[in-house]
């Protein structure tokens, strides 16, 4: 009897685990959707608003959600401090604090754009902007491929491997 309460608990485990490891993952998607959408949205407004960044970011923070809507409304709070600090160290403590889910690559990515945006001409950072969303698109697109085949897999093997080791205690 202890035997079968061991291996049945061995299965909600391995069941548990793999719930939070394919949580883990549309955590990650998420935000980097939230990431692409905000990037798209902050495009349109400096595109047509032609607005200083301060008024732009406290714009954006209203509309973005998720990872990225914390990102932006740290940015947006940190405006007052941009004779103080270079926008571009602004972008990074609040992309450090708030990108959590992304890969070291997709931060690299939005690092660099941090470092156009505030300082070149209007087309350079529109340009800057359209680069670093098409590389999140991307990675997005092969995430979202990706996905459904790592649930299958992480499913079949906690189950298999809780099978095995039940199989063994039994």
């Amino acid at each position: 009897m202890t035997r079968l309460v061991g291996f049945f608990l061995l299965q909600l485990a391995a069941a548990l685990y793999a719930r939070e490891r394919i949580s883990e993952n549309l955590q990650k998607t998420d935000a980097l959707r939230d990431y692409c959408d905000m990037l798209e949205q902050f495009r349109g407004l400096l595109e047509s608003d032609g607005a200083p960044m301060p008024a732009l970011f406290a714009l954006l923070s209203e509309r973005s959600s998720g990872e990225a809507g914390a990102f932006v409304m740290l940015l947006s709070h940190e405006m007052d401090r941009l004779g103080e600090h270079h926008f571009q160290n602004i972008w990074q403590r609040a992309l450090t604090e708030n990108a959590s889910c992304l890969d070291k690559e997709t931060k690299r990515e939005l690092e660099a754009l941090g470092t156009v945006l505030g300082r070149y001409d209007h087309t350079t950072q529109l340009n800057a902007i359209d680069t670093c969303r098409e590389h999140l698109r991307r990675r997005l697109e092969d995430r979202q491929r990706t996905e459904n085949q790592d649930k299958r897999v992480t499913l079949a093997l906690s189950i298999s491997s809780s099978l095995l080791v039940g199989i063994i205690l039994i």
